[in-house]
């Protein structure tokens, strides 16, 4: 009884050795160059697909990687142009501020002539009774004289009273008024006139300094 059970289970060892070793071979010879386990067929098949999927996914990061250069331009954009709307505003306003005239006139005045031409001394050189300017001059006229303007002179009004002195009608043509000043009446300080019709001009009623522009007389 004994030796019968132990040639079964002798048997059955064997036989499972047997069918261990022939699957070893079956999947070795599967796994071989003959006969892989991946048909190249179906890498032939795979290959295109997975070329398309990378492809897709790159082009979708290039849109996104686009689209999001430009959203970034677009705010610069913006950005610069809210400075520079900022930038006029307040710079346009500031050009046409009272205050900023006066200080540009004030500065051109402690220069002396227009172009910062001073004598050493830092004194405004001395004013012929007539001259001709191509540019704004300061001038300097005493009280109780007469600057009598060719046509097209220009005369920006600073320091000192004067009143307008011509022989008909017009007489001087305020031009930041907009205004005709008649013989009499008072030069408005800050304001620009122009000589239209010869022998139009002002008498100082005090020491004055206004900037010409022009052929003008001081009598």
């Amino acid at each position: 009884m004994v030796s019968k059970k132990w040639i079964t289970c002798a048997c059955t060892v064997l036989l499972v050795v047997l069918l261990l070793a022939g699957g070893a071979a079956i999947a070795a010879e599967l796994g071989g160059a003959d006969d892989p386990l991946v048909s190249l067929s179906y890498i032939e098949q795979l290959i295109p697909q997975l070329n398309s999927n990378i492809e897709k996914i790159i082009g979708q990061k290039v849109d996104d990687f686009d689209k999001s250069i430009d959203e970034k331009i677009a705010q610069v954009d913006q950005s610069i142009n809210d400075k520079i709307s900022r930038f006029e505003e307040q710079y346009a306003a500031g050009f046409a501020d009272e205050d900023f005239i006066n200080r540009v006139a004030d500065a051109i005045a402690s220069r002396g002539v227009s172009g910062g031409t001073t004598t050493p001394g830092g004194e405004t050189p001395s004013v012929p009774s007539t001259g001709t300017t191509d540019s704004f001059t300061v001038v300097d006229v005493s009280a109780g004289q007469k600057l009598i303007g060719a046509v097209g002179t220009e005369i920006l009004w600073r320091i000192g009273t004067a009143s307008c002195v011509s022989p008909g009608s017009p007489g001087l043509i305020d031009i930041s008024s907009g205004a005709d000043l008649a013989a009499g009446g008072q030069l408005q300080q800050n304001h620009v006139y122009v000589v239209t019709v010869a022998e139009r001009g002002f008498q100082a009623t005090s020491n004055c300094k206004v900037l010409i522009k022009g052929s003008y007389t001081i009598q």
